[in-house]
């Protein structure tokens, strides 16, 4: 998915002023904007940035006197658009013909090699004989061509793996490797089964699932039906209709020194993502920072049910693939971890070796693990897991034919709290005790000193509603979750102080509980308002009383009957919803409490719903919505969950 948290070169404020100045814009569909350099303007710019552009690709992966490095080589496709690809080969590559891992990104591939397990991974895999290819998607860095996420992606991804298959270095096997953005193209493209796709590894890609049993989010740009914010944070930066690009007709030489001494990326730095999330109408987001024109002011005002979406190589149901998958997430990528286990149990119905690993860290900090493993404010358990060697063999196996490559479990997993990974033959994993606990109170849920409980029996006939009040201009913050902090787990007391959360918690667990697979949540609400939003977060609470969140998820009312049919509220009157999105694997330990905290507003990892009933997008006014949970003898309000024996 386009969100994975990285460092990048950037161009001080005088040095894009001058390539700007000297790039005339080409008047055609894509609307590039072509570089053309005098020699002094180069020489001048490259003395500058000389001391900027850090180790390359050979120096950070330490194969300096081992391997060959070849920047921005143009791959053509079909429509003649050159994509960038950036090419690492071992030098027995004159004699041999080698197999290929592929990273497909749009961002540079000093990035790339910044995520935790790419240098040890990518290291050894060269060292062993395999070629590296990082490709950048159409319309980022130096390809050419306008982006458009996951629109054209398979096209794009089936021709250059014929581009590899004819290289004279090539042995026609190819594995895909990559997590975030660089993961989130190889499922689509593993469901046209092109010949030299021998193997995916997929790490936080499970933005490709747009329809399937169990998910309809339209690869992540929603959770139930509200837009998530991070899409404006990643397209202020990335994802620009606009860019740079290399002169054609020039040498590789040339183009090389270009590339070198200078960067496509904008100046304009990383945004505040509250600044930038709190500007109305929430369509306007980027285009009132500033920003040049991205498909961000496009998608936003799409619903979850616009024909558009059909556009995009999403896996639908009805997909399956031959190309073996291994397809690692996080319990802490707040956003993927769902859909992660969604896209799995999926696959592994209908589609020949697939494997899911989830472990405790947070977006793409997987081989991050220590004996004491960190989220944020709290610690997990001992979470060490040796993906290096686990990837390589699982590449050995299916580039090289290695059968002495042991089997993988289908699904290998780590549960938090307890420093112990578990296997499984499916998701979730058999087994499991079904628990319903039901929310009740006395009337006065509202914040963690209220009187807001989870119990194992259904309230009592008569039992008091539990209201809160939605003011989208003073919304509850966003305090961890989501995916691109590594701060992902936060003690939660601020939060739970405020009046307009209503906090439901279990009583002590006597003994060790283990929650494994999803968490299912539902509420019978009503509302002054015609639509409205609720965000429910799941937390653990320790013997001393902090409240660390685990997952949250979220639904705009409108589209509790789902997303093709839009049902506006009547004041007053009851309505049920089921949440789904939450899904985790921990142990609550003796003294622990389980939670679930209830608002309007999660933000700005959420949308704000303004409460009108109206578009949303295009709006500016609010409106304040009084919204009632329901938990008495007609009205039944819960979650639902599985344990496991220890």
């Amino acid at each position: 998915m386009p969100f994975a948290r990285r460092e990048f070169l950037t161009l001080s404020a005088g040095l894009l002023s001058a390539l700007w100045a000297l790039a005339p814009v080409r008047a055609d569909e894509s609307r590039d904007i072509t570089v053309t350099l005098p020699q002094s303007a180069a020489v001048d710019l490259r003395e500058q940035l000389a001391d900027a552009r850090g180790p390359s690709p050979l120096e950070v992966l330490g194969l300096e006197s081992l391997a060959d490095f070849q920047p921005v080589v143009p791959v053509t496709m079909r429509d003649g658009v050159r994509l960038s690809a950036n090419i690492i080969l071992p030098r027995v590559a004159a004699a041999q013909k080698l197999p290929v891992i592929l990273i497909r990104t749009p961002y540079t591939p000093a990035s790339e090699l910044s995520e935790p397990l790419a240098p040890p991974l990518l290291s050894r895999l060269v060292r062993s004989g395999y070629a590296v290819v990082i490709v950048n998607d159409r319309g980022t860095q130096w390809s050419e061509g306008s982006y458009q996420w996951l629109k054209g992606a398979n096209q794009d991804g089936s021709d250059i793996l014929d581009w590899i298959t004819q290289q004279a270095w090539s042995n026609g096997k190819v594995g895909t490797f990559g997590c975030s953005s660089s993961g989130e193209s190889q499922p689509p493209l593993a469901m046209i089964n092109h010949p030299a796709h021998k193997a995916m590894v997929e790490m936080a890609g499970a933005t490709a699932a747009g329809s399937i049993p169990g998910y309809h989010d339209q690869g992540i740009f929603y959770h139930g039906g509200v837009p998530d914010l991070a899409w404006s944070w990643w397209y202020h930066r990335f994802g620009l209709k606009d860019h740079p690009v290399l002169p054609a007709g020039v040498s590789q030489d040339t183009r090389a020194r270009i590339a070198a001494s200078f960067s496509p990326e904008p100046s304009f730095g990383m945004p505040d993502f509250f600044a930038l999330a709190n500007h109305l109408p929430s369509g306007d987001i980027l285009s009132a920072s500033g920003v040049p024109t991205a498909e961000w002011d496009r998608l936003i005002r799409l619903t979850p049910a616009s024909p558009e979406w059909k556009e995009f190589d999403f896996i639908r149901d009805g997909d399956r693939t031959q190309v073996p998958g291994l397809h690692i997430d996080s319990w802490y990528d707040v956003i993927e971890a769902y859909p992660t286990v969604k896209l799995f149990q999926y696959l592994s119905g209908n589609s020949p070796n697939q494997h899911l690993v989830m472990g405790p860290t947070a977006h793409c900090r997987m081989g991050t693990e220590t004996e004491a493993t960190s989220v944020g404010d709290r610690t997990v358990g001992d979470g060490r897991f040796d993906y290096v060697t686990m990837i390589a063999r699982w590449f050995d196996r299916w580039l090289k034919d290695d059968r002495s490559a042991a089997e993988l479990p289908a699904v290998q997993y780590y549960v938090l709290n307890s420093s112990q990974w578990k296997t499984a033959d499916s998701w979730p994993p058999p087994g499991g005790h079904p628990v319903k606990l039901y929310l009740s109170s006395g009337g006065h849920a509202n914040s963690s000193s209220g009187d807001g409980r989870l119990r194992a029996e259904q309230t009592a006939s008569g039992a008091a509603a539990d209201e809160f009040v939605d003011d989208p201009m003073h919304p509850v913050p966003s305090l961890g979750g989501s995916c691109c902090s590594h701060q992902v787990s936060r003690e939660q007391s601020g939060i739970e102080a405020r009046q307009d959360v209503l906090v439901y918690s279990s009583d002590p667990f006597v003994q060790t509980t283990r929650i494994v697979g999803d968490v299912n949540v539902t509420l019978f609400m009503s509302s002054s308002a015609p639509d409205t939003d609720l965000m429910v977060k799941l937390l653990d609470v320790d013997g001393e009383g902090r409240a660390y969140n685990l997952s949250d998820t979220a639904v705009r009312m409108r589209y509790r009957n789902g997303y093709d049919s839009i049902a506006l509220m009547q004041p007053g009157q009851a309505y049920s919803v089921k949440l789904t999105g939450l899904v985790t694997a921990t142990d609550l330990l003796p003294g622990h409490r389980l939670r679930i905290e209830v608002a309007g507003t999660n933000f700005p990892n959420y949308e704000r719903n303004l409460n009108t009933g109206g578009r949303n997008v295009d709006e500016s006014a609010a409106h304040t919505a009084r919204n009632r949970i329901l938990h008495d003898g007609r009205h039944f309000s819960f979650v639902e969950f599985n344990t496991l024996p220890r």
